[in-house]
């Protein structure tokens, strides 16, 4: 499958996975947030910067336990910072987030 983004096409997986993180960029973050159904505010943003910090360090996603570390001590939300990122992103952080910030869908997922 692929998106068609400013006339370039993007290869993703049945899911809508990209294939290629490296092809992420905001316009593609905006085009498969509406896909998911998520209107991207500040906070969103944050939090996909802040994972796509982590890939382009570490090259693997963020594990989730250290996105609701980041809520709760650089965004504030402390002991409520795992609720504010369902709030922010209601299907979950591999379903919805880690789509929207261009990683791919892990292998666990792809074998069951």
């Amino acid at each position: 499958m692929t998106l068609e983004i400013d006339g370039v096409e993007i290869a993703t997986d049945d899911q809508g996975f990209l294939m290629d993180p490296e092809s992420w960029d905001n316009n593609v973050a905006e085009m498969l947030a509406r896909k998911e159904g998520v209107q991207l505010g500040d906070e969103h943003r944050k939090v996909l910067n802040f994972i796509r910090n982590h890939y382009n360090e570490h090259h693997v996603a963020v594990d989730a336990r250290f996105v609701i570390k980041y809520l709760a001590e650089e965004l504030g939300y402390r002991d409520k910072a795992r609720h504010r990122l369902y709030q922010l992103f209601p299907y979950g952080y591999m379903q919805q987030v880690c789509k929207i910030a261009g990683m791919r869908r892990p292998r666990a997922w792809s074998t069951g």
